[in-house]
């Protein structure tokens, strides 16, 4: 890929993960920044909803379904951001996985973001159903490195310091998504 700036999602392809608002945040900003690109992880009954999107948005190449992966971890460290725009988390253990990857991250506010993360401290927060939103956060780190950079270290210092609150293992987590994806 030619991006310069990559976001990254990771999940199953179900309906509450409203991976469309990943797309649609693309299209919105993607004229304003052309090296930007973002990379799905994961497989489910949404991909041929998805693939339909970004061919009707006209964005094939600059937003990619890669399937399931066991190296979603690594692709968290090497993507700029990592974007999780779901309806509803249980607990939402891929922001600790993105966190422990140092991605700074653009969620909804759902699952473990207000009880573990805080909003312009250790996350960008959006709304559910929010493209414009998401947009406006992914936009905001692409304009500001030492944003992106701070986010990052304060998420990961975060979930550092809530595995030890809980008693888990940042190996024991990493483990429980790599069967998750």
């Amino acid at each position: 890929h030619n991006f310069t700036f990559a976001l990254i999602a990771v999940g199953r392809l179900e309906p509450e993960k409203r991976f469309e608002d990943v797309i649609a945040a693309v299209a919105r900003i993607g004229d304003a920044y052309p090296a930007l690109g973002a990379f799905i992880v994961g497989e489910g009954r949404e991909r041929p909803k998805l693939e339909r999107m970004i061919r009707e948005k006209n964005l094939e190449g600059r937003i990619i379904l890669l399937g399931a992966r066991s190296d979603a971890r690594g692709l968290m460290r090497n993507a700029q951001a990592f974007i999780q725009t779901s309806a509803y988390e249980g607990y939402g253990m891929t922001l600790i996985e993105a966190a422990l990857a140092r991605a700074p991250i653009v969620t909804s506010d759902v699952g473990i973001v207000g009880e573990v993360f805080t909003g312009y401290k250790h996350v960008l927060s959006a709304p559910v159903a929010d493209p414009t939103n998401f947009a406006a956060h992914v936009a905001w780190l692409i304009e500001d490195q030492e944003e992106r950079l701070e986010l990052a270290m304060n998420a990961e210092q975060r979930a550092l310091e809530h595995l030890a609150e809980t008693d888990s293992s940042a190996h024991a987590i990493i483990s429980d998504i790599a069967k998750l994806v």
